[in-house]
């Protein structure tokens, strides 16, 4: 289905490295003809704004809302899906540079008797683990119970203990630490992990610790709200489903922003404004085994960041979700000084082609996008429950 000290110096453009304050004439338009194929795949609508060394530039196509044929704007909000992730592990990272928490302590320490039966056992996976999706816990929205909870009821409300019952009623996927599989579970027990280290719930701390300092006004947490607060825009699921109570998707997907306040995240995240160098360098290190869309790129997985080396050997760092008719991606250079967010509000297209044929749009000027990128099986973002591009939702 379908989450940051300050200051590190810009680094200078080398090989590999996109030069923010060069952008040839027709970059914006690659961008736009990635959008354009969006639309013409089947998006009612496409927003993406990208920001190069203080420069802000926003692209739009199609709908918001094919009512009212209101277009994109760049205020609008909409569901970020696991793009909230990013702001999970940024908390639970900032958790370990206080000295609150390790990345080696076992879930057992903190959640204590939870994660057990069945073959689970939560003194056998880490912090670690459970940050980078090597756990081998059983992603609860591909419980049956999840969609089919939401087909009966959309406006019901899911516990974080009942989501990560529902992971604990299958055996491990893999033994903890020896494979890699994306889990929406794992993001449900980081968040249950930070109410106990700090006695209040992950979306406060996260408002605390990220939102209010960088000034992200449009960000917010529904809770149990079905409602996106105005202006938005109008998400079209291929499941018919539009308003629905996001408690299912919680610390794993809840998240609503907008693609200024993306921008503004994935900066001064990736230009060291949030975390300490020491674990930045954790955050950004990839899982070898780690392949998110099984196809482009391929995307690795650190941290609860994503990363892709695209040809032009610019490597970009951010991540993606799919929430019901809302797919998005946030990205930028290891700098921070160049990003690039986007969202479609229709998920009958290939995300993990689209996101590809972007990022070589915006971060690789002189290389041609692919028109047709070899398929991808599937997507490991967390996806609506029972959505064709994700087998492990998110």
């Amino acid at each position: 289905m379908s989450a940051l000290l300050l200051g590190a110096a810009p680094v200078a453009s080398a090989p590999g490295v996109a030069d923010p304050g060069r952008r040839p004439r027709d970059a914006e338009a690659a961008l736009g003809a990635v959008l354009d194929r969006a639309v013409s795949e089947g998006s009612p609508g496409a927003l993406a704004q990208v920001s190069r060394a203080g420069r802000t530039t926003t692209v739009t196509r199609g709908f918001a809302d094919t009512g009212t044929r209101r277009r994109p704007r760049a205020d609008m909000r909409f569901r970020i899906g696991s793009t909230t992730k990013t702001f999970v592990a940024t908390v639970v990272l900032q958790l370990v540079a206080e000295g609150r928490l390790r990345l080696d302590d076992t879930v057992e320490r903190w959640l204590p008797g939870l994660v057990t039966g069945n073959g689970n056992d939560g003194r056998a996976i880490t912090v670690r683990m459970l940050l980078n999706h090597t756990s081998g816990l059983f992603n609860y929205t591909k419980d049956d119970r999840v969609p089919e909870g939401l087909e009966r009821d959309p406006l019901t409300t899911f516990t974080p203990r009942r989501l990560v019952g529902y992971a604990l009623s299958h055996p491990p996927v893999f033994r903890p630490g020896t494979s890699w599989e994306y889990s929406n579970t794992n993001y449900v027990l980081l968040a249950m992990i930070i109410k106990r280290v700090t006695g209040r719930a992950y979306s406060t701390e996260i408002t605390t610790r990220v939102l209010r300092p960088l000034g992200l006004r449009a960000t917010y947490f529904p809770g149990t709200s079905p409602d996106v607060r105005v202006p938005f825009i109008h998400a079209y699921s291929k499941d018919g489903l539009s308003r629905f109570n996001p408690s299912w998707a919680w610390a794993a997907g809840e998240m609503v922003s907008t693609v200024g306040d993306l921008n503004r995240f994935d900066s001064a995240l990736l230009s060291g404004r949030l975390l300490p160098a020491p674990l930045m360098r954790e955050m950004l290190t990839p899982v070898p085994k780690s392949d998110v869309f099984h196809g482009p790129g391929p995307y690795r997985y650190g941290l609860g960041v994503m990363m892709v080396t695209l040809p032009c050997g610019v490597t970009v760092y951010g991540h993606g979700g799919t929430i019901f008719g809302s797919l998005t991606w946030m990205a930028g250079t290891r700098d921070g000084r160049h990003t690039l967010s986007f969202d479609l509000n229709g998920d009958k297209v290939n995300q993990g082609e689209l996101t590809t044929a972007a990022n070589i749009a915006e971060f690789c000027p002189a290389t041609p996008v692919p028109s047709q990128p070899s398929a991808p099986r599937g997507t490991g973002l967390p996806q609506v429950p029972g959505s064709e591009g994700h087998r492990a939702p998110g």
